[in-house]
């Protein structure tokens, strides 16, 4: 048994021990002594800094919980820091994202996710942060097959007359390596039909189940084919930001006359992959760009599909945030937002037969007749043999018609998928002439690139990766009219090579500001002709 000395003593010997000091302490006085008092009493209060998000399962632009703890005592504004996990990435502030910590260092807040796969957030504010925690948002899909069908294909034979079901299905498995996007039940799902050749107009409306699924009985025809599609509205609910989403367009054919067509040849299937932190998407982040390099300044617009936008959403950055994108598609793909950029596919799967048609996706609004515009590409040949979709950039004056080659347009970029060689230029059938220059060295492929061009009343210049490659001095090669981007995935009504084009973002600038560049290659000229 231990005997103790009675209480009183016990405190006077503390006290006594509390006076008898280190001679280093005497030596460094009392304000260094309160000093190391203060430091080793914040050390004691400062605990490890946390980070969770809830739920564990979400898609772009749908609203998640943070909550943790910066790892220091004290209220203090902190805020949401990105990083994109690529050599010589930083991180950096997420705009509008700015919140309060409680006294204890700690915060509960809501935010919407971001779309791009492999991107890290973390808490940061007044000299501390969090560890970073990685998002791999699910990404949207919707399928619209005939009920029992298989999803894959999207051709299928009904019978004249009879009412068929179709079932629109926005949790499909169809990417698998990705990650199945959750359910939300009560989200509203259009039908539409194509009509005028590749527009879509609403006939039905349904709204999902707990499984998210929408059901719809359409009418059959007597002869002929009904191609369809479905699209989940945007939902935007509580703090929910998420954008509407198509479907690949369905053909619904009367004894399965639109059955896909034989292969015009071998057709080699290619490996299918999605950008990620260890990609070519992010190996060639550090290529040039022109606005850099010629110091173009603030950007007008710049769609860059960071918190779940639509083709309806206006620019999330720019000192004049319009414009918006309209999609057409006489075939079987679709122009959407993915993986945090604007990307045309030429079907739902990969590989085998069923591509077919022209994809397109051009901007509406905010065009200007003299300016600067730059974009991100980067090409994807699922499939390999004798009929490639051809991929053009334009710019195009407002409110021309979606066609595979317009009359009046800035060629950024002209090129076969997977091939070798991309031309630029301008086509002008008022002016009678082409001016075009090709490039043999660039090809659309795996490997990302940047295309730019500067349009003024005097010059016209294209660059690539930040350096010119081409200049037309002709005041008739200037357009004089409003111009605005447009996308094409150009394919015949035949069997064409699986495809896909992303374009991680598109940006514009006004023609004043920084330094005009007229040293590129000249272009040759000839006759106007058809593409």
């Amino acid at each position: 048994m231990t005997v103790r000395a009675p209480r009183s003593r016990r405190v006077l010997a503390a006290l006594a021990a509390a006076l008898v000091l280190p001679a280093a302490s005497l030596a460094t006085g009392p304000a260094e002594v309160a000093r190391a008092a203060a430091t080793t009493a914040e050390q004691a209060s400062t605990r490890a800094d946390s980070l969770t998000v809830s739920p564990p399962v979400y898609v772009a632009g749908q609203a998640v919980r943070f909550r943790g703890n910066v790892g220091r005592p004290g209220r203090r504004t902190v805020h949401l820091q990105s990083h994109m996990n690529r050599p010589g990435d930083t991180w950096l502030d997420v705009p509008d994202s700015t919140f309060r910590t409680r006294g204890d260092g700690g915060f509960d807040f809501t935010f919407t996710a971001p779309s791009m796969f492999g991107i890290s957030y973390r808490v940061a504010g007044a000299g501390v942060a969090t560890s970073g925690r990685l998002f791999n948002a699910r990404p949207q899909e919707i399928t619209l097959t005939l009920a029992g069908a298989d999803a894959d294909s999207p051709f299928h034979a009904i019978a004249p007359l009879l009412p068929f079901t179709v079932v629109a299905d926005t949790t499909p498995a169809v990417r698998s390596a990705l990650g199945t996007p959750p359910p939300i039940p009560g989200r509203t799902v259009l039908l539409q039909e194509r009509y005028d050749g590749n527009r879509w107009r609403t006939i039905q409306r349904g709204v999902t189940d707990s499984a998210g699924h929408a059901t719809f009985r359409v009418a059959a025809p007597v002869l002929g084919e009904r191609v369809l599609r479905a699209r989940q509205e945007r939902w935007h609910r509580g703090a929910n930001r998420i954008g509407w989403y198509a479907s690949f367009p369905a053909y619904f054919s009367v004894l399965g006359l639109g059955e896909v067509l034989p292969e015009a040849g071998p057709v080699t299937i290619r490996p299918a992959g999605a950008p990620g932190a260890g990609s070519a998407a992010a190996r060639s982040a550090a290529r040039p760009t022109a606005a850099e390099r010629y110091r173009w300044g603030a950007t007008l617009f710049d769609f860059a599909w960071e918190r779940g936008q639509d083709l309806t959403s206006p620019p999330s950055k720019g000192t004049r945030p319009r414009g918006t994108w309209l999609d057409t598609s006489d075939g079987t793909g679709r122009a959407t937002p993915f993986n945090g950029g604007l990307v045309l596919q030429s079907k739902l799967k990969h590989g085998g037969p069923g591509d077919r048609g022209t994809t397109t996706a051009t901007m509406r609004g905010n065009g200007r007749s003299t300016g600067r515009w730059e974009f991100r590409l980067q090409g994807h040949a699922w499939e390999g043999g004798p009929r490639p979709y051809r991929f053009r950039l334009d710019l195009v004056p407002e409110g021309t018609p979606v066609t595979a080659c317009p009359a009046e347009a800035v060629v950024v970029a002209d090129t076969l998928l997977g091939e070798a060689g991309l031309s630029v230029g301008v086509r002008s059938q008022e002016a009678g002439s082409v001016w075009q220059r090709r490039l043999a060295g660039v090809r659309l492929a795996e490997t990302p690139f940047n295309v730019a061009v500067e349009v003024t009343r005097t010059h016209t210049t294209w660059f690539v990766d930040g350096a010119p490659v081409g200049t037309v001095r002709s005041k008739q090669a200037h357009l004089g009219k409003r111009l605005v981007p447009r996308y094409s995935l150009v394919g015949g009504d035949h069997e064409m090579n699986g495809a896909q084009v992303d374009s991680d973002w598109q940006r514009g600038w006004a023609p004043a500001g920084g330094r005009q560049v007229t040293s590129g290659a000249p272009l040759s000229r000839t006759a106007y002709d058809a593409c």
